[in-house]
């Protein structure tokens, strides 16, 4: 019973409702990226909740001034640019007097980013020694979009929708500046309200699009083997790469202008803990 209450206040402690700033590139295998992560550690507790996650999504529709672009907006068509690009330079601008740089848009074989896990907990029957060993903490993950259904998710009269806005290309209005984020393939389709705390105390009550299921982490494995930091979290974490999609509607033609072809917006993270195994490692 002890172990039930404290994971009930653990629960209600590891609500963390996380926002970040900017995130353009998908991870580049080499050179700079643009890539902002979050790192959230639940202290003090017997457990500690760490994991890494990407704080935002961002998409650029390649549109047209041309009227006769009537083409659907897609990353098959050539003009729906994912997180999964990136900037390849084949010419430096510095390689040589008078050089012009080049450079290639470049998609990443693997169209997936990483989170990591390095939660860690201590089991009940060692609770009270002085050095107690870590173990590592299974976590699942529940993001969701804020903005949903209010001025506050559009950038330039973007719209974020539950259902897919390229279903029917013909109808009329197209659709236009409407999109749907998938992460493996399951949709953020969930409608609801969520009350986020700010660092200001300030708080809010937003309309949100949750993600449709979980996203779960495995534990760190061999915790006592690998190491833990002196915050308890896990040296070595869990790994779990997931792909990201987007829907968008409308035609090419109606994205004429570059700076409103453009959409970036936060992920929010609902982080819930695991059970350690029945078994000890």
């Amino acid at each position: 019973m002890r172990r039930w209450k404290k994971y009930k206040v653990r629960l209600a402690a590891v609500l963390l409702i996380c926002m970040g700033s900017l995130r353009f590139s998908a991870l580049a295998s080499e050179g700079p990226a643009s890539n902002v992560w979050l790192s959230v550690t639940q202290i003090p507790s017997e457990a500690r909740v760490s994991v890494t996650v990407p704080l935002a999504y961002g998409f650029v529709v390649r549109g047209s001034v041309d009227s006769n672009d009537t083409n659907p907006v897609s990353v098959e068509d050539g003009n729906l640019i994912v997180p999964n690009v990136k900037v390849h330079v084949s010419v430096p601008s510095d390689s040589g007097l008078g050089t012009k740089a080049e450079f290639e848009l470049q998609t990443i074989t693997e169209h997936a980013i990483p989170i990591w896990n390095y939660s860690t907990d201590v089991r009940e029957e060692h609770m009270e020694e002085e050095n107690p060993p870590r173990e590592g903490l299974p976590v699942e993950l529940k993001p969701f979009i804020a903005g949903y259904d209010s001025d506050e998710g559009k950038t330039h009269y973007w719209k974020v929708v539950e259902d897919d806005p390229t279903w029917d290309r013909i109808s009329s209005p197209t659709r236009f500046k409407e999109y749907q984020m998938l992460i493996d393939n399951v949709a953020f389709s969930d409608p609801g309200e969520v009350t986020i705390s700010y660092e200001d105390g300030n708080t809010a009550l937003k309309s949100v699009l949750w993600y449709d299921s979980t996203i779960a982490l495995n534990a760190p494995e061999d915790v006592q083997t690998h190491g833990y930091t002196a915050a308890g979290t896990a040296l070595i974490p869990s790994e779990k790469y997931v792909t990201v999609d987007v829907k968008v509607g409308g035609r090419q033609d109606e994205y004429s202008q570059v700076e409103e072809s453009l959409k970036v917006g936060a992920v929010f993270w609902q982080v819930i803990p695991g059970e350690l195994s029945e078994v000890t490692p």
